[in-house]
């Protein structure tokens, strides 16, 4: 697979009318050959595992860990392809300002490799399959609240970057920052979604919410600091604008917000296998990556976008361990997981 991103990457010299070359320019159109899209499952596939956990603790009876690993896995393909189909309007709405970008000037809908309609129409159906997985996980039960609030925030986040909402003070981290947090609503709703409203679903994994809130704003402030160059030339909106010359306090500040957050969902949980394996080892690695970045060297951003997304696949095998220990079952556990993930791959 790690083959197949890596041509998918470096050829990208256009091919008339070659088939072939289309469809990789619209995967790698909606970040299929990279890590982004993973970052908008995670908090759907953190939150199911958690609200499978506290369900078997309350009553070991009223659910399978298999099921729960079922939801998971169908939470995580929705926010995989629905991302997808958000990576494409991205740079649908921003095609011409991404010509004159350096980091993204080689897109390929800026560069001319997939048309505007093209691109479209793959936004479409990706949004399709998203909402159908969607019917699939929450039995079709209150789809439409899972799934309108995210695509308004997805419809809005390129929007962010103009002029009209800095004069706002708000900024397309925000619409980034709901679009990646509503997940862990969802995945609630996909444990607990015919027992309680989705209002009590949002209000019981709302610490969740948070913590993806200011995580997103943290390592995507810190990611796209790499273009303050070409993003001052053209006068593009983003949260460094609002920090400044204190970009480096405001990451730290955010940084506090992620770790108390992590906190309030943590005590909810009342274990201790998490606040070591969450808590603790978040904590070590925002220190080691706020003391490696320099605000004199926007480059230094990159690589903690990389660091938390690592943090991220961690954090998911730390509640699939929570689930195996809550259950009981651990090595079946992950004998099932094993086959599920086969299956996919």
């Amino acid at each position: 697979m790690l083959k197949l991103y890596n041509i998918m990457e470096t050829d990208s010299a256009p091919r008339k009318g070659s088939a072939l070359q289309l469809v990789k320019d619209l995967l790698i159109l909606s970040r299929f050959h990279k890590y982004n899209p993973w970052l908008a499952t995670f908090s759907g596939v953190w939150a199911t595992l958690l609200a499978g956990a506290s369900k078997i603790t309350a009553n070991p009876t009223t659910i399978s860990p298999n099921y729960i690993l079922q939801q998971a896995l169908l939470c995580f393909l929705c926010a995989y392809i629905f991302c997808g189909a958000g990576m494409v309007w991205n740079d649908w709405v921003d095609r011409n300002v991404d010509k004159n970008v350096a980091r993204t000037k080689n897109r390929p809908v800026a560069a001319g490799r997939v048309t505007a309609t093209q691109a479209f129409i793959w936004m479409l159906v990706q949004f399709a399959a998203s909402w159908w997985l969607m019917e699939i996980m929450l039995e079709g039960h209150d789809v439409a609240a899972a799934m309108i609030p995210v695509t308004i925030s997805t419809i809005l986040y390129p929007y962010g970057k103009r002029q009209f909402f800095r004069r706002l003070y708000i900024y397309p981290q925000y619409f980034l920052g709901f679009t990646l947090a509503w997940p862990s609503a969802i995945g609630w709703m996909a444990i607990k979604g015919r027992e309680i409203p989705v209002t009590q679903s949002i209000a019981e994994s709302l610490p969740l919410a948070i913590t993806v809130f200011a995580w997103t704003l943290y390592l995507n402030t810190a990611y796209s600091y790499q273009d303050i160059v070409d993003d001052s030339k053209m006068n593009v909106n983003s949260a460094y604008v609002l920090a400044g010359s204190r970009i480096h306090s405001f990451l730290i500040v955010l940084a506090i917000l992620v770790l108390g957050s992590v906190y309030l969902q943590l005590r909810a949980q009342n274990s201790v296998w998490l606040w070591a394996s969450w808590m603790c080892v978040w904590a070590l690695s925002f220190l080691h990556q706020l003391l490696r970045f320099d605000a004199k060297k926007p480059e230094s951003g990159g690589p903690l976008h990389k660091e938390n997304f690592a943090l991220g696949l961690w954090t998911i095998v730390a509640c699939v361990v929570e689930l195996g220990l809550t259950s009981g079952k651990m090595d079946q556990l992950l004998d099932n997981l094993h086959l599920r993930l086969s299956d996919i791959l």
